[in-house]
């Protein structure tokens, strides 16, 4: 099975051989784990597996393959439009901690505040093509591993073999659009006999979607014309669709270097680092000349109208280009034949500028321009580790493994200021037209600045083998925070073998999360429709300990703690078929996110412009971060592996999957946690996921059939929550056939979502021309096909 993943329960034969017999470095400091015998669920995914799945979102892949791993697809939602959270049992997306080979990789400059207020590491910026495996840790882990850790870690594995690898793939839907092109290569060269250095380069290029009617109103003006306007001049003015919801536009240049050298026989240097840049763009709401107010004409301007610029209206074009880099070096040797070191430092920034156009500074009237420099974000963190492991023998049936270390991080947050025009509040700004560029205000300096902060940690992680049947492991670790104040986190696992192939497992920890300095000083605007589709409300997140904010019951923001409970299963039902389930239950204590929506008044709204807040003056309303909840999340997970050899030369293999997940708020703070929120919290995403894949091989011939079915979810848009829509369960097939033209040469055929399955229609949105949810836990774009060659030398 060239495609095999293998998971907590077992792993095909050739996803063992894949991924070196299963051994696992996630979750355990010993160096003999399988995934088989894990205290904790954890799934391997080789990387032949990600290429089964099309896209070019590493995200994408493992939403495929996992069950309880998700990513939302926001379509019109500024910078989330392009920088996709995603989501480990239904918990924040920062509550997931990301490693490279084991080592922390950096958080990502954007900050999603249309959600769940998420700063997470953007996965989408890794490769695949460098990976060798990702192992998926699917349990607390803070105490092992720190801050984030709290739903569980996924920890990306480099590829360090020697040859080429390479592939190229080119793909459209079945609608015409959304052409994609990837190519990638890997090439793995030796340092003399005591060394390798392996370079990664991937790009990817995909072209926008519109799964959208024409906005009721454009058509409106279009079929009978307006008081502005006859139905002619509207037809040559207006373009149809007057916007594209869908995926944007969106380019993408990955690399990574992966390399080690053998100073001694004891002592080995290693480094691996990573450099990509992506740049995209997509449509906002388009802004209706009839009805929106600043386009009528005001006395200071004479007889100039925006409709001399935009007789049609305009739709507001929003762009974002990052820069991510990431850099780890070190060393590691052992003392002894049982005492092993590792020290090693990192480096990562992330840097995200804005641009938007096809716009105005209504304030600014004539004298504005329509394109903008809205300002930049950038995340950058640098730390220190020093990990040590002793394996002593004390009688027991394996050595002791006795893990203990330290480390030292620090990371800045900073809002770089956008163009004067894009935050300005002109002479219009007296008669009540926004200031700043319409659509996404730039950065002002009064929200401009540098945010940082320290922290130190030790650890102490203890794994003992009581006897050949039962294991147990025991980990503590205490974390400092400059900001954020102390944490002491534990965890206990253990794992007993009743009989031969059925064991019992389960887990107990506690864990925290620190807000990130950009949480607790973020200012952030965001626009969306009204109920009716008439009128575009504009929204801002300000710092929970703005004055303003205060009124509200904004304080500072404090540390997220929770406490983990797991239990279950695995059994080995023969040699070549495997289960296990496992339950979990987590509960977070005071849990971090956006609080409801609040009105300015008059005098609030002017408090903030004399403060020097100026796009307080195009606000409708405000929110805040908020440590204002209290969750319960509970789930299970299943797994269930088969494989058959039907004779020398075919071999099939079965993998079923499933998660169920459910979050409820137990506790919150009235006033301040709104029904959106909760319904944010507790609806979003399907509670149910499944899926099965037959992976058959013939000879050259390797053939793979996926099914995925996702239960009804509700998507949280309007602070009414009575009129949110309910989605029903959805269902989608994956198909690839590939034939190894040489034993190095490898052409693939596939189709995903063949049967052409689409959402539920949307109903409250549809006067601006939507026809499927725009927050969607799953893509809604039809089928896609695509073809690929790779080669293996």
């Amino acid at each position: 099975m060239s495609g095999g993943i293998a998971h907590a329960a077992n792993a095909s034969s050739d996803a063992s051989a894949d991924t070196q017999d299963d051994i696992i470095v996630t979750g355990t400091r010993r160096s003999d784990r399988t995934a088989a015998e894990s205290l904790s669920p954890i799934d391997v995914i080789p990387a032949k597996a990600l290429e089964t799945v099309p896209s070019s979102d590493l995200n994408d892949k493992l939403t495929r393959l996992i069950p309880s791993y998700q990513v939302q697809r926001n379509t019109v939602a500024d910078g989330n439009i392009f920088f996709r959270s995603a989501t480990l049992r239904n918990l924040s997306p920062d509550h997931t901690l990301v490693l490279v080979n084991g080592k922390r990789r950096h958080r990502s400059a954007f900050i999603d505040v249309s959600q769940l207020g998420a700063q997470a590491v953007d996965i989408a910026q890794i490769p695949s093509v460098a990976l060798k495996q990702v192992e998926v840790l699917r349990d607390g882990a803070s105490a092992q591993y720190g801050s984030d850790a709290i739903a569980g870690v996924v920890n990306f594995i480099l590829d360090d073999r020697p040859g080429v690898r390479a592939y190229a793939q080119a793909g459209q839907y079945y609608a015409g659009d959304g052409e994609n092109y990837q190519f990638g290569i890997n090439a793995g060269l030796p340092l003399g006999d005591r060394g390798a250095i392996n370079f990664s380069l991937e790009f990817t290029d995909n072209a926008r979607t519109a799964r959208n009617d024409q906005n009721l109103a454009a058509q409106a003006l279009v079929d009978n014309g307006g008081l502005y306007g006859s139905a002619a001049f509207y037809q040559d003015a207006i373009r149809d669709p007057v916007q594209r919801i869908g995926q944007p536009k969106l380019r993408n240049y990955r690399s990574f270097v992966n390399a080690h050298f053998d100073l001694t026989d004891d002592v080995s240097l290693y480094s691996f680092g990573s450099y990509s840049t992506s740049k995209g763009a997509n449509d906002f709401i388009w802004r209706n000349p009839e009805t929106t107010g600043f386009f009528n004409p005001l006395p200071i301007w004479g007889d100039w109208t925006l409709r001399s610029v935009y007789p049609g209206g305009f739709t507001p074009n929003f762009q974002a280009s990052s820069k991510d880099i990431d850099l780890v070096a070190g060393l590691k040797g052992k003392l002894s034949d049982n005492f092993a070191w590792d020290l090693s430092g990192r480096y990562g920034r992330n840097r995200i500028r804005y641009n938007i156009d096809n716009t105005i500074n209504a304030s600014l009237g004539p004298d504005s321009p329509t394109s903008f420099f809205a300002g930049s974000k950038s995340q950058s963190e640098y730390g220190a580790n020093l990990d040590l492991t002793w394996q002593p023998e004390i009688g027991l049936s394996q050595p002791l493994t006795v893990a203990f270390g330290g480390e030292y991080r620090h990371e800045r947050y900073r809002a770089g200021t956008g163009e004067p025009a894009s935050y300005a509040l002109g002479p219009g700004a007296a008669f009540g037209y926004p200031g700043g560029s319409n659509g996404f205000f730039g950065t002002d300096p009064t929200q401009a600045g540098t945010f940082g902060r320290h922290s130190v940690a030790a650890y102490v992680d203890v794994d003992a083998q009581i006897t050949k049947s039962w294991e147990v492991d025991v980990a503590g670790r205490f974390d400092d925070y400059s900001d954020a104040g102390s944490a002491w986190t534990g965890k206990i696992a253990t794992r007993y073998e009743l009989v031969r192939g059925l064991a019992l497992r389960g887990a107990f920890s506690t864990g925290f999360r620190a807000p990130t300095p950009g949480q607790a000083n973020l200012t952030n605007t965001g626009q969306q429709p009204s109920p009716d589709g008439s009128v575009i409300i504009t929204r801002g997140t300000i710092p929970s300990i703005n004055p303003v904010a205060i009124l509200r019951g904004g304080r500072a923001l404090k540390p997220e703690r929770s406490v983990n409970i797991s239990g279950g299963f695995t059994y080995a039902i023969s040699r070549r078929a495997n289960l296990s389930v496992d339950y979990y239950n987590i509960r977070v204590k005071d849990r971090l996110g956006i609080s409801a929506n609040f009105t300015l008044t008059p005098q609030e709204r002017a408090d903030l412009v004399a403060s020097g807040v100026t796009l307080a003056q195009g606000l409708d309303t405000f929110n805040f971060y908020v440590n204002g909840f209290i969750t319960r999340t509970q789930g299970v997970d299943a797994v269930l592996s088969y494989e058959i050899p039907v004779n020398a030369e075919t071999t099939i293999g079965l993998t079923a999957l499933y998660n169920y997940n459910k979050t409820r708020i137990t506790g919150s703070n009235p006033g301040v946690v709104s029904p959106l929120r909760r319904q944010a919290l507790e609806d979003r995403l399907p509670h149910h996921k499944a899926s099965f894949t037959i992976d058959a091989t013939h000879g050259r011939i390797q053939a793979t059939l996926r099914g995925t079915w996702a239960s009804a979810w509700t998507q949280p848009f309007f602070d009414n929550v009575a009129i949110n829509q309910r989605f029903g369960s959805e269902a989608f097939l994956d198909a690839s056939v590939s034939y190894a033209v040489t034993p190095a040469i490898k052409a693939t055929v596939g189709v995903e979502n063949f049967l052409n399955n689409y959402p539920d229609r949307e109903l409250r949105l549809a006067s601006l021309g939507a026809r499927y949810p725009i927050y969607r836990p799953y893509e809604a774009d039809g089928g896609r096909y695509f073809v690929r060659l790779g080669v293996d030398f």
